[in-house]
C-alpha cells in the first residue's frame, strides 16, 4: 500500500501511534515503514513533540495500595483479602469555582481524554479535511484547541472543537446530555485569573456550532457548561445555576 497517497491517513495512523492505540500487526507496519520512510518517520516525530508537552500536565502518582495487594494475592504471595473491606472516608468536595482543586482535578483525566480527543477530531472531520501541504511548505496556522468537558462523575459528556482559524467553535456531545424542560445550557470560558466570561448560549443537537468571535482560545484554561434560564444567565460574569460540564481547555498543534 502506498501510504503517499493518502496523508490524511499517515497523519491519523502517526497520532495514534504516539497515543500508543495503534496496536498489534498495524503497529509493527508502522514500524517497518517508518524504518525505511522518511517522511513518515518525520510525521511520527511531529506526533511525539504535540503530544509529549501533555505529560507535563500531570502530576505523578502511585497506584494505590489495594493495586499491589491484589496482585500479590493473583501471584500467590499473600493470603486472600478479608471479605469486608474498611470503610472509606471521602472528604468533601469544593465548590467547582471556589478552590484551586478545580485546576488541579482534571489535570490527569482530562489530559489523557483530551489526546483521545485529537484523534476522535481528526477522524470526525477526516472526509472533510483538505489535503495538507509538505510541511516545508505548509502556512503558518493557528493552533487547534480541544477539550473534553466531563460531568461531576468525571466521565466524559462533551468535546469541544476550538478552530481559531475559522473562528468557530464545535461542541459534539458524547452522551444525551440535555438541560431540564425549561432550561438552557451555556458554555463559559473560565481564564486562570478573573471572572468567567460567557462564550454563547447552546442551542439543541448532537452537534452544535457556535461562532468564537473575537475570543481567543489562549485566554482560558478552561470550560465549563451552566443550567440557565432562556436566553443565559442574566450575570453576564458569572452563571447563575449548577455547573453540570468543566474540563482544560488544551493547543493539540
Amino acid at each position: 500500500m502506498n501510504l503517499h497517497r493518502y496523508p490524511e491517513l499517515v497523519d491519523l495512523l502517526a497520532a495514534e501511534y504516539v497515543l500508543g492505540t495503534l496496536r498489534g500487526g498495524a503497529r509493527r507496519r508502522m514500524d517497518t515503514y517508518a524504518a525505511h520512510d522518511v517522511v513518515i518517520k518525520r510525521t511520527l516525530e511531529q506526533w511525539t513533540r504535540r503530544l509529549e508537552p501533555m505529560s507535563e500536565l500531570t502530576d505523578p502518582r502511585m497506584p494505590p495500595a489495594s493495586v499491589w495487594e491484589a496482585i500479590e494475592r493473583q501471584l500467590g504471595f499473600a493470603p486472600a483479602a478479608p471479605s469486608r473491606a474498611p470503610a472509606r472516608v471521602v472528604p468533601p468536595t469544593p465548590r467547582w469555582f471556589e478552590s484551586v482543586a478545580f485546576w488541579r482535578g482534571w489535570a490527569f483525566a482530562g489530559t489523557a481524554l483530551a489526546a483521545v480527543a485529537v484523534v476522535f477530531a481528526l477522524r470526525a472531520n477526516l472526509e472533510t479535511a483538505p489535503v495538507p501541504a509538505p510541511v516545508t511548505q505548509q502556512a503558518a496556522a493557528a493552533p487547534l484547541h480541544v477539550a473534553v468537558l466531563n460531568g461531576q462523575d468525571a466521565k466524559p459528556v462533551m468535546l469541544v472543537t476550538w478552530d481559531e482559524s475559522h473562528g468557530t467553535m464545535t461542541l459534539r456531545k458524547l452522551t444525551d446530555i440535555a438541560p431540564p424542560p425549561g432550561k438552557t445550557m451555556e458554555l463559559w470560558g473560565l481564564p486562570a485569573n478573573g471572572h468567567p466570561v460567557s462564550l454563547g448560549v447552546m442551542p439543541d443537537g448532537a452537534e452544535i456550532k457556535l461562532a468564537a468571535g473575537a475570543q481567543k482560545p489562549e485566554s482560558y484554561a478552561a470550560l465549563a457548561v451552566s443550567i440557565e434560564p432562556p436566553g443565559g444567565s442574566p450575570n453576564h460574569n458569572a452563571p447563575s445555576g449548577p455547573v453540570v460540564l468543566s474540563g482544560r481547555l488544551l493547543s493539540v498543534s
